[in-house]
């Protein structure tokens, strides 16, 4: 069992992991394939006349402002191009790609940003946080010999449809379906010493030097590694999704193992 979580980030080959996940699909791997949705968001947003905002948190960590209308051009993101491509490679190179929505679920956050020397709660954000995994359904599409494709979107107790990081999405499915490997593929070769340094790469690292060294959108890889881990997923590998078979490359040991 295999969960591979794949960025978002403008430069991504979805064409390249699409075959990788169909090819370990042939073996006999069961794989579930999570994608972000950052840089099609940007686009979008951008051509509807709304564009994309950041907030930061009162700990430093920034995200999506995500207002209703964001919330909506985002789902057009993420499921309208990132899945739709997704699971149209995956059928096109063999395997039986389906798309998902409705099996994460959990609480709308109480987002708190800084503005200026205050901190506000933003009551209109539609961001949240997975608490639950629909994992008979997923199990059931991977018993049926299926890819399940999965946006970063849930749906909070509430109906709502929300934004959720899909890092941490992927480490939540990987252990509510007892993986044994999360593959995060990104933009990067891996967990870097020095981020402008693409030969500081570290190979192998504890969850907590993990901590310890990541910056920017790498801390929530690393929260996201500490998550799985803690909750049964023997190996997290943190890895380029620019590298040819980029999965299994992943696999083989290429990036940083963390645990």
């Amino acid at each position: 069992m295999i969960v591979v979580k794949v960025g978002g980030s403008a430069g991504i080959d979805r064409e390249a992991v699409a075959a990788d996940v169909a090819a370990l699909s042939a073996q006999g791997e069961r794989v579930v394939l999570v994608h972000g949705a950052s840089a099609e968001t940007d686009r979008l947003s951008e051509l509807l006349g709304h564009p994309s905002r950041t907030v930061v948190s009162p700990s430093g960590q920034q995200s999506r402002r995500t207002d209703r209308r964001t919330l909506e051009i985002f789902a057009m993101a993420a499921l309208g191009i990132e899945t739709f491509s997704y699971v149209e490679l995956l059928r096109r190179h063999g395997a039986n790609g389906v798309g998902v929505f409705g099996a994460l679920s959990g609480p709308r956050k109480h987002v708190r940003a800084r503005e200026g020397e205050r901190v506000v709660v933003l009551r209109d954000d539609y961001t949240g946080k997975v608490e639950r995994v629909d994992a008979r359904a997923l199990a059931a599409l991977l018993e049926s010999g299926a890819v399940p494709v999965l946006p970063p979107l849930a749906v909070s107790d509430d109906g709502e449809g929300l934004n959720v990081d899909g890092d941490r999405a992927a480490a939540s499915i990987a252990a509510a379906l007892a993986a044994d490997t999360l593959v995060i593929l990104t933009n990067v070769p891996g967990l870097l010493r020095a981020v402008e340094d693409t030969g500081s790469l570290l190979r192998q690292v504890s969850v907590e030097e993990a901590e310890t060294f990541a910056q920017g959108r790498m801390k929530k890889k690393a929260m996201a590694a500490r998550e799985a881990l803690a909750g049964g997923v023997r190996r997290v590998q943190i890895s380029s999704a620019q590298l040819d078979r980029p999965v299994r490359r992943a696999l083989e040991g290429a990036g940083t193992l963390v645990g």
